[in-house]
C-alpha cells in the first residue's frame, strides 16, 4: 500500500473519528454547563492545571521515541512499558502525598479529595502509553478512531449521569476516570500485543536520549499553557477560574481534535520521508496549509460569533465568557498554524534544538500571561493570544533553518491566509448580528455568510483554488469524487493518489527560499508502508527520530479537561 493511499485512508478515518469526540465533547460542554456552577469546573481545572504535569512525566516522551525508532523489538517495547508504568506510579504516589499543598495554595479544602482520585489515574494512563504507541506505530487509524469516539461516549455518559444525580464537581472527575480507563481498556484490546517481564538485559537507552529532549519542550509549553490557571485561582479563585477555563476549552475542544488528526497522519508519514527533501518539504508546506485554511479559519469564525457561541451552547449565566474566548480564539489562530514547526523540529529528530527555543520562548510567554493577571481573566487570555503570536514567529523562523526548509513560502503562505481567507471570513460571521437578533439565527446567518465569502474568493482567486483543491486530495474527497465519476474518459487518475500542495516551480526551486503564492497540485512519489493491521517482532519505521506531542498536553494524549 502506497504511503500516499495511507496518508488519505488515514486522513479521512481519523478525521470522522474526531468529528464524531468532537460532538460528543461539545454536547457534554453543552449540557454540563447547564448542570453545574463555574466553581464547579474552576474547581478541578485548578488541579488538573498542577497534576496534568505529572501525565509528561509519565509518558518522559518514551511513546514518541518509540513510534520513531527505525527498529522496535518486543523486548524493547515491553521494557518502555514497564518503565513508564512505574514512572506513572511514582507520579501518582508524590501527587496524592501533595494533596494537602494544594489545599494550601488555593485555600479551598475541596481540592484535596480531587488530588488523590485524579492522581490514581496516572498509573492506568502510563501502562496504556506504550498499547498507544504500538497502534500509532503501525498506521491502525481505524483502531485509534474506535478507542477515541468510544472513550468520549462513555465518558461524557458518566458525567452527564453523575451531574444529573446532583455530584456536582465529581461529574468532571468521573468524566476524566471513565476517558483514562476505557481509553487504556481499548487499547489494550486492539493493540494484540501483551508485554512480559523486564529484561535487564536489553537496553532502551536510545529512547530516554530522545524522549528526554521531547519531554523538556513538554514540560515548558505546558508550563505556558497552564500557569493561567494556576494563577487565577491562586489570585481570583474558584469562579474567575471556571469562566477562564471554559473558554479555554470552547477553543482547546476542537483543536485537539484536529491536531490529533493531523498529529496521528502527518508525523508518522514525515517520519517515513524525511531523508527525502523534496518531498519533505511538500508535506511540511501542505501541512500548514490546512492549519492555515481550516483551523485558523474556524477560531476566526468563532471570534466572530463568539457571543451567540455562549449563549447557545452555555446559557445566559455564562454571558461573562464571550470576552475571554474572543481573546483565547484569535490567539488560537497562531497557535493551530504554529503546530507545524513542531512537527518539523520532531520530524528531523532535532529535539535538542527545540528544547532551546522553548527555553526562550516559554519564560518569555509566562511573563506575558502574568502580565495581564491583574485584569483579571481577560487580561490572561489577551496575554494568551500574544504570547502564541510571537511564538509562532520564532518557532517558525527556527525551525525552517535547522530542518532546512524555505521559510518564506510558510510565512508568506500563513500571513497571506490570515489577511484573505481567515480575518474577512471572521468578519462574515460576525456580520450576521447586526441582522437579526436571537442566537441561533446570528450563528446561522454568520455561517451563510462566511460561506458566502469562500466561495466567492475561492472562485475568483486561482491561488485559493488550488489551495482549496488540495486540502481536498489530502483529505481523500476528490478521489472519491473521482470514483464516483470514473465513467468520464477524459478524467485521468495518477497511481499515486494526489495528495500535496506545492509551488508550481520545479522540486529543487522549492528547496530555496521562495516567496511566490503561486501554487499548484503535484504527487507524492510512493513508499510502501504498513496498512491497518497488527505488525509482529520487529517494526519498520523512519529513519531518524520523529513523532510529535500536540497542543496543551500534546497532542497524541488524551486530553485533559480543563
Amino acid at each position: 500500500m502506497s504511503l500516499a493511499t495511507v496518508a488519505v485512508r488515514g486522513a479521512g478515518v481519523s478525521l470522522a473519528g474526531q468529528l464524531v469526540r468532537l460532538l460528543l465533547q461539545v454536547g457534554s460542554l453543552t449540557v454540563l454547563a447547564r448542570l453545574l456552577s463555574p466553581e464547579d469546573f474552576g474547581l478541578v481545572a485548578m488541579v488538573t492545571a498542577i497534576t496534568g504535569v505529572a501525565e509528561l512525566l509519565r509518558d518522559f516522551g518514551l511513546s514518541s521515541a518509540a513510534i520513531q525508532a527505525k527498529e522496535l523489538s518486543d523486548d524493547e517495547r515491553t521494557n518502555l512499558l514497564w518503565i513508564n508504568t512505574g514512572i506513572g506510579l511514582v507520579c501518582a504516589i508524590i501527587a496524592a502525598s501533595s494533596a494537602p499543598l494544594f489545599v494550601s495554595l488555593y485555600g479551598n479544602e475541596k481540592v484535596g479529595p480531587i488530588v488523590l482520585v485524579l492522581s490514581s489515574l496516572f498509573v492506568v494512563s502510563a501502562f496504556n502509553t506504550q498499547f498507544w504507541a504500538n497502534l500509532s506505530r503501525s498506521l491502525r487509524f481505524n483502531a485509534l478512531a474506535v478507542t477515541g469516539v468510544t472513550a468520549q461516549a462513555v465518558a461524557v455518559a458518566t458525567s452527564i449521569t453523575m451531574a444529573v444525580l446532583g455530584f456536582g464537581y465529581w461529574s468532571i472527575v468521573g468524566q476524566q476516570a471513565a476517558l483514562v480507563i476505557t481509553t487504556c481498556v481499548m487499547n489494550v484490546l486492539q493493540s494484540g500485543w501483551w508485554p512480559g517481564r523486564y529484561r535487564r538485559s536489553v537496553s532502551v537507552r536510545r529512547f530516554f536520549r530522545f524522549g528526554g529532549g521531547v519531554l523538556g519542550v513538554q514540560l515548558l509549553g505546558y508550563a505556558t499553557n497552564n500557569v493561567d490557571n494556576i494563577a487565577l485561582g491562586a489570585v481570583w479563585g474558584a469562579q474567575p477560574v471556571g469562566l477562564y477555563s471554559r473558554a479555554f476549552q470552547l477553543m482547546m475542544v476542537p483543536m485537539q481534535q484536529i491536531n490529533d488528526t493531523m498529529a496521528r497522519v502527518t508525523l508518522p508519514v514525515l517520519s517515513r520521508v524525511h531523508e527525502d527533501q523534496r518531498t519533505y518539504v511538500r508535506y511540511v508546506q501542505g501541512s500548514q496549509l490546512i492549519g492555515c485554511y481550516f483551523l485558523a479559519t474556524c477560531f476566526a469564525m468563532a471570534a466572530g460569533m463568539a457571543h451567540p457561541l455562549v449563549l447557545t451552547l452555555f446559557g445566559k449565566p455564562w454571558e461573562a465568557v464571550t470576552p475571554i474566548f474572543i481573546a483565547i480564539a484569535i490567539g488560537g489562530m497562531f497557535r493551530g498554524i504554529g503546530q507545524v514547526s513542531y512537527w518539523m523540529f520532531l520530524s528531523r529528530g532535532k529535539t535538542g534544538e527545540q528544547l532551546r527555543l522553548f527555553l526562550v520562548t516559554g519564560p518569555l510567554m509566562i511573563v506575558m500571561l502574568i502580565a495581564g493577571l491583574p485584569w483579571g481573566p481577560i487580561g490572561v487570555a489577551i496575554g494568551h493570544s500574544v504570547g502564541h503570536l510571537t511564538y509562532w514567529l520564532l518557532s517558525l523562523w527556527r525551525a525552517g533553518k535547522v530542518v532546512g526548509v524555505p521559510r518564506a513560502p510558510l510565512f508568506w503562505q500563513a500571513t497571506r491566509s490570515i489577511f484573505v481567507v481567515s480575518g474577512p471570513a471572521g468578519l462574515a460571521a460576525a456580520a450576521g448580528q447586526l441582522i437579526v437578533h436571537t442566537p441561533l439565527a446570528q450563528i446561522g446567518l454568520g455561517l451563510a455568510f462566511t460561506a458566502a465569502y469562500l466561495l466567492i474568493i475561492t472562485r475568483l482567486l486561482p491561488t485559493e483554488h488550488r489551495n482549496v483543491m488540495m486540502i481536498l486530495d489530502r483529505l481523500g474527497i476528490r478521489r472519491r469524487l473521482r470514483r464516483s465519476s470514473a465513467t468520464d474518459p477524459t478524467h485521468e487518475t495518477s497511481p499515486g493518489g494526489s495528495l500535496v500542495l506545492l509551488d508550481s516551480q520545479p522540486p529543487e526551486a522549492t528547496q530555496e527560499s521562495n516567496t511566490s503564492s503561486s501554487f499548484a497540485l503535484s504527487m507524492y512519489p510512493q513508499d510502501e508502508v504498513l496498512g491497518d493491521r497488527r505488525p509482529s517482532g520487529t517494526y519498520p519505521g523512519s529513519q531518524q527520530d520523529a513523532h510529535s506531542p500536540g497542543t496543551k498536553r500534546q497532542a497524541h494524549n488524551r486530553p485533559n479537561e480543563r
